[in-house]
């Protein structure tokens, strides 16, 4: 909870705990108490943001108002009436505790960050997702950059618009980056991000943060459709949450592994042409007059990274754009194109450790079960590949899941809403970030990185560590053709 919000409940307390044990009219200080617990309200809404999690404490102080306004009650609150606020204001601390007002990981680098949103939409290409309204082909990005200034407003975590009920709080939630900050002086490498399937542009925020302070261009590319919401140019809302989850294999028990493998390559040439628009728009902001951004974007230096499936768009983007000099894949594998031909550039897999699947699951007669193994060992295999054809890295982290390379793994302390492994968050987010960052400075900055050539890593979280020498693409033979 953030600073207002504590005192308002501790101005609560003693009114209602000298109702509930004392029982007779409060005296001048605790009225005093009261009335300035709801004066701190409107500052709270007003500076933090109100948010539900905050709905019954804001009812507990109304229901205060109730001994100081009403004349048969002489300043004391009856019994019933303390016990309903006192109710009231642990539910909201509950509340507040299940679903607190997070903050990320702390950027690490030496420069102070800001973020900026751009609206594109793309005349060459027409919406293709099915069930959605006919038009261009739309996509929106945050960028995080390295700041000019510390001062000004700080930017929300998220739009209110591309939030429900439950996230709503969110929109009011601000992060350690200024809003459309000058930028720095000086050109940056520039990194897209790919959000996992049904994810949103933001969602490994922390990751993001960490590399605009270390002086990276950070774009998180939305993907309409795919991603959970996003607000469109025009104030649409392109709600992706209900198509088919590519990852769950047991809600949609009936899909074949041919049909799952085909969701996924039309997905990813939607997507990789996505990230290909936006380069390209990024280029022109680069030369524009007017931008203050512009002449900022170093485009000789880009790396792409991105979470799951986000992951796999960012090895195809790099295997299909010269533009493209490194890639990160974020606990996920191979899909697509890139798949069969391996990826002749410096690639690194950043994994959790996962319990095998039992052996022989690819022959189960539980076709969720037997896909699953399938496509997972499909997506392995061709990972393996391109690292033995071309080279790579591959670190393995004990004690995390899939959450948290995202920022759900703040979100909650409970496992079953954070969805992350036993390693705190916090922890987590420091080794991944480590990762992340020196893999673009050595790829994009040249600047070598000990992290990624010392054998003895300084993460005893690290189970596995591996590297293998670059190989000449000409030299080396394609991977295996998965079906599909």
């Amino acid at each position: 909870m953030r600073t207002f919000e504590w005192l308002m409940v501790v101005l609560s307390i003693p009114a209602v705990a000298w109702a509930l044990l004392a029982r007779r009219a409060w005296p001048v200080w605790i009225r005093l108490a009261a009335l300035v617990a709801l004066l701190l309200l409107p500052v709270h809404a007003w500076f933090e943001g109100a948010h539900w999690q905050m709905i019954p404490i804001y009812l507990a102080i109304l229901l205060l108002l109730l001994p100081l306004t009403r004349p048969g009650w002489k300043g004391k609150a009856p019994i019933y009436t303390s016990a309903v606020v006192a109710l009231l204001l642990v539910c909201g601390l509950a509340f507040c505790y299940t679903l607190p007002m997070f903050h990320v990981l702390r950027p690490t680098g030496p420069y102070p960050i800001a973020t900026r949103t751009f609206y594109f939409v793309d005349p060459a290409r027409q919406e293709t997702h099915p069930h959605t309204p006919h038009g261009n082909r739309e996509v929106v990005i945050q960028v995080w950059y390295p700041s000019a200034t510390t001062d000004g407003p700080h930017a929300f975590y998220r739009q209110w618009k591309e939030t429900d009920f439950r996230s709503t709080y969110q929109a009011v939630l601000k992060t350690d980056a200024l809003l459309d900050a000058p930028i720095a002086a000086g050109r940056f490498p520039v990194i897209l991000f790919n959000h996992a399937w049904r994810g949103f542009r933001n969602r490994s925020s922390y990751i993001m943060q960490d590399l605009a302070s270390h002086g990276f261009i950070v774009v998180g590319v939305s993907h309409p459709y795919n991603a959970a919401i996003v607000q469109l140019h025009d104030g649409r809302v392109a709600d992706g949450r209900s198509q088919v989850d590519l990852g769950d294999f047991y809600s949609k028990p009936t899909l074949t592994l041919e049909q799952r493998l085909n969701l996924a390559h039309n997905e990813m040439r939607v997507q990789t042409d996505d990230d290909k628009f936006v380069l390209n728009q990024l280029a022109e902001l680069d030369r524009s007059q007017t931008d203050p951004m512009a002449g900022h974007f170093d485009l000789a230096h880009v790396g792409a990274f991105g979470h799951s499936f986000g992951g796999s768009v960012s090895a195809e983007l790099a295997s299909e754009d010269s533009r493209v000099v490194s890639a990160i894949v974020l606990d996920g594998v191979l899909h697509g194109p890139v798949a069969e031909t391996g990826l002749p550039k410096p690639l690194f897999r950043i994994q959790a450790e996962a319990p095998e699947m039992p052996p022989g699951s690819e022959y189960s007669t539980i076709q969720s079960t037997r896909v699953h193994a399938q496509m997972s060992k499909l997506g392995e295999t061709a990972l393996a590949a391109s690292f033995q054809h071309y080279g790579g890295y591959q670190v393995v982290i004990r004690g995390i899941d899939h959450e948290n390379f995202s920022d759900k793994g703040f979100f909650s302390p409970f496992h079953s809403l954070s969805g992350i492994g036993t390693l705190p968050q916090s922890r987590a987010a420091t080794i991944i970030n480590a990762y992340v960052v020196a893999f673009f400075l050595q790829t994009l900055k040249g600047q070598p990185q000990p992290l990624l050539s010392n054998p003895q890593q300084p993460f005893p979280e690290v189970v596995r560590f591996q590297s293998w020498p670059p190989m000449a693409a000409s030299a080396a033979p394609a991977a295996p053709s998965p079906a599909r």
